[in-house]
């Protein structure tokens, strides 16, 4: 049973002072859009913004705490904030996960939400302690870097400018929030590329590199235009517009884990991209090979063991194959099934009778490389799925 972890620790212009013997004495104001401490201001009322109370520690140190959405979740607290005081100050800062936390993602701070910065830092059990210097100008501090649902409606745009495709909305979330998509086909096309992404809001880097492979599949080369000519493309970049709105852990509104509900399709995120790819085979095209972009803790692509299905059933393996023939980097591969769990590359196999990937980004994966490796990937894919035979 899931259990619901909202509103408990916010309480309108609540003084809270000293409460606990850890706890300093200074005054902390903590409302749903702020927290006072001292002349210390820290808000989160802003799209994707996390924060779940605010208290101090007798050193004088801000405690900024995050708590789950519902309960019970993977571990991957998320955090964003903005903090900032009257004159220039050195704040020391703890972010306390709460609930079944850990210390996942490392601090970042950015004054514009465009250039971020690693902050220095120490985890504790499950906190993360650092420094910051403030001043009157706000500083976002967050897990990752931000990218929220208003800034996949203007890339999708900028993508769409260049690919010449449709954008439209695959069905809207439980809380009623667009689920953005783009489609490009072309006269005469029956086969079909499907990219998805964001199930996991925190997951920025499966983000980044979604964005970057996107970019190259419609760059207009040689490689793109052909690939265009034989197949098209349906894009589904944010499939949990709720939970990026909110800053959640990992879950939609819903109540569950989007990447656990591909065979139930109990919320309506799932159900959505589910009824778009049966439309697409019920007017007799072919779903021919998925990927699903998601972060952990290290660069790591799950695929579909080869003897699994009859169909293609060496797809993955060549394709990563010749990835890691034209990258510095490791390409690791685990191959693997899950029956029945909801996965998305397992609904393909057992649904749709196709492989797809896991294509899983590490927290921390240089920036660079995350870029380098998408572009990478796409260009090989591409290539390979060229060299296909059609069915």
């Amino acid at each position: 049973m899931m259990k619901k972890r909202l509103g408990l620790f916010f309480a309108p212009a609540l003084l809270v002072l000293g409460f606990a013997p850890e706890l300093a004495a200074a005054e902390v104001v903590v409302t749903e859009s702020y927290c006072q401490v001292e002349h210390v201001r820290i808000e989160y009322d802003f799209p994707a913004a996390r924060v779940d109370g605010c208290l101090t520690r007798e050193d004088g140190r801000i405690v900024v705490q995050t708590a789950p959405e519902d309960e019970p979740i993977n571990p991957s607290p998320w955090y964003a904030f903005r903090i900032s005081a009257p004159t220039t100050t050195e704040v020391a800062i703890e972010i306390e996960a709460l609930g079944r936390g850990m210390a996942r993602y490392n601090p970042k701070a950015s004054i514009d939400r465009k250039s971020w910065r690693n902050l220095p830092h120490e985890k504790v059990d499950d906190a993360i302690l650092f420094n910051l210097t403030v001043g009157p100008e706000p500083t976002y501090v967050a897990g990752q870097e931000i990218f929220t649902n208003r800034d996949y409606i203007r890339w999708l745009d900028e993508v769409n400018a260049k690919a010449g495709g449709v954008i439209f909305n695959l069905g809207q979330s439980a809380q009623q929030r667009p689920i953005p998509a783009m489609e490009k086909t072309s006269p005469g096309n029956s086969e079909w590329l499907i990219l998805i992404g964001r199930q996991h809001p925190p997951e920025l880097t499966g983000a980044m590199a979604l964005r970057a492979f996107v970019a190259e599949v419609f760059n207009g080369s040689e490689l793109s235009q052909a690939f265009l000519k034989r197949y098209n493309v349906l894009l589904a970049p944010n499939l949990n517009p709720d939970g990026v709105a909110l800053g959640h852990w990992r879950h939609s509104t819903g109540g569950g884990d989007l990447n656990r509900d591909w065979f139930e399709r109990s919320q309506p995120e799932t159900k959505a991209v589910h009824n778009y790819l049966q439309s697409i085979v019920n007017k007799g095209d072919n779903l021919v090979y998925g990927v699903d972009f998601h972060s952990t803790w290290r660069n790591i692509y799950y695929t579909i063991p080869t003897d699994y299905l009859s169909t293609e059933a060496h797809f993955s393996r060549d394709w990563l194959q010749a990835l890691a023939a034209t990258v510095p980097y490791t390409v690791e591969e685990k191959a693997g099934t899950s029956p029945g769990k909801g996965i998305f590359k397992q609904y393909m196999a057992d649904v749709h009778g196709i492989h797809s990937v896991t294509y899983e980004v590490g927290d921390e994966t240089d920036r660079d490389e995350i870029r380098i490796t998408a572009q990478a990937a796409a260009r090989a894919l591409m290539s390979y799925m060229l060299g296909r035979s059609e069915k």
